[in-house]
């Protein structure tokens, strides 16, 4: 595994599980490619910049002005159809020094599709609000594979 962050006492993880009915084949460039973000991630914002280097110890950015918010991080494993480890650091306002998190998705083939598990560190008092907008993404995603 590549870089690892230290993860402080006080955080816990939000967990969301989501199911596509796609190959891991095909699911990997939605989650790897600007081109693959911008069809499921924050289509809502028609402003949203997308730059993503999809490569292990690549940097990504996604950031709207509509919404004034925006992600940034590096991608610290990626086993290709398997699992995305990711830093992740929220931008909003003032927010440039925000905390950094650790995110991971783990893809698992399964009969009609691929299983998905998103796991992010969060602080105890902020949990529900990252399940809920990791919820609403693999919503989204699940929404773009249906249509």
């Amino acid at each position: 595994m590549g870089e690892q962050l230290r993860i402080p006492d006080d955080i816990e993880h939000a967990e969301v599980i989501g199911f596509v009915e796609m190959t891991t084949d095909a699911l990997w460039p939605l989650w790897t490619t600007a081109e693959g973000l911008e069809r499921w991630w924050w289509p809502m914002f028609d402003d949203t910049r997308y730059e993503i280097d999809g490569r292990e110890g690549g940097s990504y950015r996604i950031q709207t002005g509509d919404g004034g918010f925006g992600v940034q991080g590096r991608y610290l494993q990626l086993d290709e159809g398997e699992r995305i480890a990711q830093s992740w650091i929220w931008l909003s306002g003032d927010d440039q020094g925000a905390r950094e998190e650790l995110v991971t998705i783990d893809f698992a083939e399964v009969e009609g599709g691929v299983r998905i598990v998103v796991r992010q560190t969060a602080p105890i008092d902020e949990v529900d609000d990252f399940q809920q907008g990791w919820q609403d993404c693999l919503t989204r995603l699940e929404e773009l594979v249906d249509d």
